[in-house]
């Protein structure tokens, strides 16, 4: 007797209703306003979070959510400034139409150095692009610090080179850390940490940031089953931190090492200074 095999079939995947998609529309709307500017990958966790309707945590889920903030984006529902991307740069030099031009540009962009007059040489360094476009605001615009991006395992030169400013420097080493918490994540750490200190030849001060295991439990956030064993039950990528938390965390642990008074002198100082500048343009200009 002649036996009939049936393969099986590709499950399908059920349609978003109108109501669904207007509803995913109107809840990313809002995500990107509360945790902007940031990357793609926030947005997505965030939505995970926020239990947007069809998006599962998982490449599917993810890809909704890339396509719907491209396509509010080009709508205008969300400004392209809040979804940020660090990982395509263009290259170019500084041009002015004029030394006007030119001299206005440099007053204006006048920032002073708030940190050469404390004893740490404070850097923040991350495990992705991803993170360094949701963080860059705080470590560079505010604060005026390195942001230093691995994208993964850093290379034996950028370790060296960055070892080598602290060897050139007397200020004690400060390394601020965000990282994914999982077995990749915390050997890419692992591994930066050995390299710094041993081209450097000195200990660096080292607190990871995020993600942590007790903000994985505390806050709830979401991860993976681990695809090897290392002792946690989950798998936890740093874009799991809502933006604006991982962006004040960063503030306050930053700002630990500053002396508020010396600070405000500094800033006072700054200010004076490029109106001086200003006035220099001005009667130059005259």
């Amino acid at each position: 007797m002649a036996s009939t095999s049936y393969a099986a079939r590709p499950i399908k995947r059920l349609r978003a209703t109108a109501a669904e998609m207007a509803e995913r529309r109107e809840l990313l709307v809002d995500l990107a306003a509360s945790h902007g500017p940031c990357s793609v990958r926030h947005l997505f966790y965030a939505a995970v979070v926020a239990r947007m309707p069809g998006v599962t945590k998982d490449k599917h889920g993810y890809a909704k959510v890339q396509r719907l903030a491209l396509e509010l984006r080009r709508a205008g529902r969300i400004p392209y400034r809040q979804v940020v991307d660090n990982t395509r740069l263009a290259r170019y030099l500084d041009t002015w139409d004029s030394p006007d031009e030119f001299l206005a540009d440099m007053a204006g962009t006048y920032r002073r150095n708030l940190w050469s007059r404390t004893p740490y040489r404070v850097e923040v360094w991350c495990e992705s692009d991803s993170i360094s476009s949701t963080v860059a605001e705080v470590v560079i615009t505010r604060w005026r610090l390195q942001l230093m991006v691995c994208r993964g395992f850093s290379s034996e030169t950028f370790a060296y080179n960055a070892a080598e400013a602290w060897r050139d420097s007397p200020r004690q080493p400060v390394v601020l850390y965000i990282g994914d918490h999982d077995p990749h994540g915390l050997e890419i750490e692992s591994n930066l940490r050995e390299k710094l200190t041993t081209f450097a030849e000195v200990e660096p001060v080292w607190h990871r940031i995020g993600v942590t295991w007790d903000q994985v439990v505390d806050l709830d956030l979401p991860g993976t089953t681990p695809k090897k064993s290392y002792g946690f039950p989950q798998a936890v990528e740093a874009e799991a931190l809502p933006a604006p938390m991982l962006r004040e965390m960063l503030d306050n642990a930053i700002s630990a090492y500053v002396d508020p008074h010396q600070l405000e002198v500094l800033q006072v100082a700054e200010a004076d200074e490029r109106e001086g500048l200003e006035l220099l343009f001005g009667g130059w200009n005259g």
